[in-house]
């Protein structure tokens, strides 16, 4: 088979031309996936983190494991502000704790029956703000991790984040002779 130069170099850059074409298509796929099966998630994320949350008894809610970790409360404390500071400042969006956060000692003199507020009002706005910020900002291109990623898939490392310390929540239970409750998948 015997074919041109003039003929190969089409070929070599008609792909080119396209490659980004199918990459943008699978991205916008991608997207369109993630923001279905997203709700879903996220709902089971709220309710198992919210039963771990329930297990521990109040007055173990500054409980420590070693002086220099996070209390019980603070994990999810943690979650909440450092998840919330992260796509506030990606989206450029106000940060719904900024006013709270100016009362001095907020989150530590939280209930427990406030911080579970402050929990399910985090995962509301959360989800509201995934769906009503327009598909062109969360496909846009942001770094993280050494990479760059498209802002929707921010999600996932965020909820990846609240996994993380879940886990811890739960060997602070069994530290305090609490059988955490099985996991709750998807």
């Amino acid at each position: 088979m015997n074919i041109s130069r003039k003929n190969a170099l089409k070929s070599i850059f008609g792909a080119l031309i396209t490659l980004p074409v199918f990459g943008k298509k699978q991205a916008e796929k991608d997207f369109l996936e993630f923001k279905k099966e997203f709700s879903e998630a996220w709902k089971s994320s709220l309710d198992y983190t919210l039963k771990l949350y329930n297990q521990m008894p109040e007055d173990k809610f500054d409980f420590r494991y070693t002086p220099e970790s996070f209390s019980f409360r603070t994990q999810f404390v943690h979650c909440l502000t450092f998840n919330t500071a992260q796509i506030c400042g990606r989206l450029n969006i106000p940060n719904p704790h900024d006013a709270k956060e100016k009362k001095n000692g907020f989150w530590k003199n939280l209930t427990k029956a406030e911080l579970e507020t402050e929990i399910k009002d985090f995962y509301a706005w959360v989800e509201k703000t995934l769906f009503e910020t327009k598909p062109e900002k969360l496909l846009q291109l942001e770094s993280f991790a050494g990479g760059k990623i498209p802002i929707w898939r921010l999600f996932y490392a965020l909820e990846n984040h609240i996994i993380h310390h879940r886990g811890q929540v739960v060997c602070y239970l069994r530290l305090n002779d609490i059988t955490p409750i099985g996991y709750i998948g998807w």
